[in-house]
């Protein structure tokens, strides 16, 4: 049986070395993914979602549920990101290297082809590829992306449509 983060948190706060096992598990795959496409190389994308991790158990004695844990976990991984990227200045590569953290999102859907998608979202504003990365690889309402990114419900929707925008801007040009 599953149980939801906030049971976890729970029995983390008080101690459950098993519950921390469980909600490590469920969500590791996912910021790790997240961390990559953010344009971390795989083997500092893995490192960073270690940091991740830590910093959640860390913060979690003084966890106040305000909007969902997942949010606040991505929060967290984001902030760990952005620190690496700008700390390095590296520009964003994505590589078939590994295909284990690729998933088919509902951008790719919208795109005929796929392996474009990748390159296009490398192209744009970080803001604007965070957005759209949080929205159709990992499924965020707008409201819970404000909530991560630190920023208003406008600007995410803002962010997401010019986002849009350029990307089926700049595939038309790479299909013709």
């Amino acid at each position: 049986m599953v149980e939801d983060d906030a049971v976890l948190i729970s029995a983390i706060q008080q101690g459950d070395e098993d519950a921390m096992a469980q909600l490590v598990r469920r969500y590791y795959d996912e910021i790790l993914r997240y961390i990559y496409r953010l344009g971390s190389p795989y083997e500092e994308a893995k490192d960073l979602t270690q940091e991740t991790f830590v910093a959640m158990l860390q913060a979690l004695p003084a966890y106040k549920e305000q909007g969902t844990f997942k949010a606040w976990l991505y929060r967290i991984a984001r902030n760990r990101a952005m620190i690496y990227v700008t700390r390095t200045r590296r520009s964003v590569e994505f590589t078939d290297e590994h295909d284990s953290l690729h998933q088919v999102s509902d951008l790719e859907d919208q795109f005929s082809d796929r392996s474009d998608v990748q390159e296009l979202l490398a192209s744009l504003p970080a803001k604007q590829r965070d957005a759209l990365i949080l929205k159709y690889y990992h499924g965020f309402t707008a409201k819970e992306i404000a909530t991560i990114t630190k920023t208003t419900v406008p600007a995410v929707k803002s962010r997401l449509f010019q986002g849009l925008q350029k990307l089926r801007k700049r595939a038309k040009g790479v299909m013709e």
